[in-house]
């Protein structure tokens, strides 16, 4: 794919990389038939050069323009006066929602009929179980139309029964997305006056549609996300109900995705979400998206978000929340010191994880990107994690992957195949002992049985590396 780039200064004073080219629509829209991830790699390397706002944020802008530029001004324009009147994105409390919402009276009917369904209904959760198309909520950094309704779309957590006929009932999906509705207050500032919050979050969704879509042989179109704006009968009682529900809706998603910006772990919800998944699932099934917004204005803020998290002070859009959200720790967890220790612990692991890729590259990144990771886990006083990342050695690893595939005249695929494997025994011989641990002495027992978890399950990993029986196991915890 030929592109003319030029980097210019933003007002911001940051540098962004503009792709000029006038048939790069159709260009790019052929080469995401053969590789639905080029974009990905093109972001990928624009962050590793360090620059303003990563590349498909800027890509967007010139296909708008290059494809209609009286269109495309018109829509910068309207943009722009969002961002004046501050409704880049906006939020509202549930109960609002609720109580100002309106619907057709047969709709109201048939949610009304669903509700007295689920007395003494077995199974509640899956009886409101459901799941959207990719398509319906995602598009390609290259679809300026669709970019357009998805920005629209993004910009407010307030729905209609409109998106929730975007839905069906299913007895799963293959995502939980967890993202905040609302940006971080100072988004302009790190990622750029032009970069949309709403857009990048619908590219990135596609874009991991794209990856499950090619591992698996499906369309990218038909991976099913559980999201709340299409998932939960908007503007009905309902709402209030699924969100009591909200554990099994976690269950029946294969994986979560999370849409990580560095505000992510400020919001109560969100760490809710978070800790709720890695207490039903596995962590190799919680997937990150961090790497569009991880920038050099950004990475201390993730750094200093986590030993923040806090029951206490994370923040909710309705203090309401807060109340639901403690009733259900206080459920689920040994306690609140668990719950916010467990939380803590597998965001560092998490992150860790992601970043060893990018610290693999030379020591100079492994002491920037991945060092300060090792010191955060003994900040919060979590040796055994820290000691874990300790055994890590992307450099080596990444070097050792090249000249083995080099030898034998492998690609560059099976080169990053060749890495990839070495993170990922890393993380299995000793990252997931240590979170494995880190479960059994936050969530309690009983509720992981009323959740539908086996314990042999949960304590897989420790019974390599223990010879205590999991039952035992439990009660010397």
């Amino acid at each position: 794919l030929e592109i003319s780039m030029a980097s210019l200064p933003t007002e911001e004073g940051m540098c962004a990389t503009w792709l000029v080219a006038p048939t790069i629509a159709s260009k790019a829209d052929a080469q995401s038939e053969s590789s639905p991830g080029w974009l990905r790699w093109m972001a990928q390397w624009h962050s590793a050069l360090m620059c303003g706002p990563p590349v498909p944020v800027c890509l967007s802008t010139c296909l708008r323009k290059a494809q209609d530029p009286l269109v495309g001004d018109i829509v910068e324009h309207d943009r722009e006066a969002m961002v004046l009147r501050g409704s880049r994105t906006s939020t509202t409390a549930l109960d609002d929602m609720v109580k100002n919402g309106s619907m057709p009276g047969s709709w109201q009917s048939e949610l009304d009929y669903l509700a007295s369904t689920l007395d003494g209904n077995a199974d509640p959760g899956g009886v409101l179980m459901r799941s959207v198309v990719a398509t319906n909520v995602a598009c390609p950094w290259t679809d300026v139309t669709r970019l357009d309704e998805m920005f629209y779309f993004w910009g407010t957590n307030i729905g209609s029964i409109d998106h929730f006929q975007l839905s069906r009932q299913q007895d799963h999906a293959d995502f939980f997305v967890s993202h905040s509705w609302a940006e971080p207050p100072d988004w302009g500032t790190v990622m750029g006056r032009h970069a949309q919050y709403a857009e990048v979050k619908a590219a990135e969704l596609q874009l991991v549609a794209a990856d499950l879509a090619e591992e698996g042989g499906l369309k990218w179109e038909e991976v099913t996300f559980w999201i709340d704006k299409c998932c939960i009968p908007q503007q009905h009682q309902l709402m209030v109900t699924c969100v009591h529900h909200i554990e099994d809706f976690l269950q029946r998603c294969d994986r979560m995705i999370v849409l990580l910006t560095w505000h992510y772990f400020s919001r109560l919800w969100c760490v809710y979400e978070w800790a709720a998944f890695l207490a039903y699932h596995e962590a190799k099934n919680l997937l990150i998206s961090v790497e569009t917004f991880m920038r050099p204005a950004s990475r201390d803020l993730y750094l200093k978000a986590i030993p923040n998290i806090s029951i206490q002070h994370c923040k909710c859009h309705d203090e309401k929340d807060r109340v639901v959200l403690k009733q259900k720790i206080v459920q689920y967890y040994v306690s609140e010191d668990a719950f916010e220790n467990f939380a803590k612990g597998t965001a560092v692991a998490m992150m860790a994880m992601t970043v060893a890729q990018i610290a693999g590259r030379s020591d100079f990144l492994f002491e920037t990107e991945f060092v300060p990771w090792i010191k955060l886990a003994y900040d919060i006083g979590q040796n055994d994690l820290a000691n874990a990342l300790l055994h890590a050695d992307p450099v080596a690893w990444r070097k050792n992957a090249g000249l083995e595939l080099m030898v034998l005249g492998s690609g560059a695929g099976a080169w990053r195949a060749k890495f990839q494997d070495q993170l990922n025994e890393w993380f299995d011989r000793y990252l997931q002992p240590v979170l494995t641990s880190l479960k059994l002495r936050s969530v309690k027992p009983e509720a992981l049985q009323v959740l539908g978890k086996i314990h042999s399950q949960v304590t897989m990993t420790m019974k390599k590396s223990s010879k205590l029986t999991p039952m035992k196991l439990l009660m010397e915890l």
